[in-house]
Parts: structure tokens; sequence; C-alpha cells
């Protein structure tokens, strides 16, 4: 039994032993990864300088370890050297989507699904969604005439 015991608690301190080295690695790592972060702004910096000072117009090679947290995230990298651009963020005028969303059910005679709203909202804002469900949830609490159902799997939008 004691024997065990004994290689019980060996392995326990080999265990902790294991922790703490894991951990130190992860400070090291964290660490390092700050000090290339800054070397890489510092980099960026000294480039957007020369390029105002010789009028060289900015590309998009300029900023590509450019991050938002000043460390350079290896996915975010590769996606960038990959040509996939982060697409910017659109504003939506949500209370004037829904009043537009009011108008198109006033209109209609009937109550209209989802796809058929959004089409007509494609027509009238010549506008194109990654999610038009979304858009159009957010735009929705800023009208309380619109009343929506569920038929099926489908969303029926009407007015009230």
């Amino acid at each position: 039994m004691s024997t065990t015991f004994n290689e019980r608690q060996a392995l326990h301190m080999t265990l902790q032993s294991l922790l703490e080295q894991r951990l130190s690695l992860r400070r090291e790592y964290m660490e390092r990864d700050k000090e290339l972060g800054e070397e890489i702004k510092q980099i960026l910096h000294r480039i957007r300088e020369l390029d105002e000072r010789y009028g060289v117009p900015s590309g998009t090679d300029d900023q590509q370890g450019e991050t938002t947290s000043g460390s350079a995230v290896p996915h975010e990298i590769q996606a960038q050297r990959a040509g996939k651009a982060r697409k910017p963020y659109q504003h939506h005028d949500y209370p004037g989507i829904a009043r537009e969303v009011e108008t198109i059910l006033e209109e209609a005679a009937a109550p209209l699904t989802l796809t058929e709203l959004y089409g007509e909202l494609q027509k009238r804002r010549a506008v194109e969604w990654a999610n038009p469900y979304m858009i159009l949830q957010k735009a929705l609490k800023h009208s309380e005439r619109v009343k929506i159902e569920k038929e099926g799997r489908k969303l029926v939008f009407s007015i009230r």
C-alpha cells in the first residue's frame, strides 16, 4: 500500500512540476508576443511617417501586421495574406427600416413572409444583408405595430 501511495505522491509532484513549467512557458510566450506586437506597431508607424513625408499612397500591404490589440495573431495574419479583408462596419438605420417595413405591410393586402418582406426591402432600399432576419429583428424593436407570427417553420409579418 505504501509503495502505491509513494508512487502516487511522485506522480502528483511530477504533475505539479509540469503544470508550473507550462504556466511559465505561457507567460514567456505572452511577453514575447507583446514585444513582437510593439515592434510591429513601431515599424508600421515608421512606414506611415515615411509615406507621409515622401507622399507615397498607403496601400493594404503596409497594414498586414496591424491588429486591434497591438499584437500579431497568427490567424489574422493568415487571413490577410490570403487576401480576405474584413468587411467594414455597415451602419443600419433601424428606425428607418422599421418605418419602411410598416409601409410595406400597410400596402400589402395579406401578411408577408420573411423572404417576401426582404425581397420588397431589397427593391425599395437597394440593400444586401448577410442576415436579414437579424436586421429585421433589431429594426422591429423600434416598431410596435408590426406583428410577427410563425406558420409552421416560416415567419409571417403583419400590421396590427
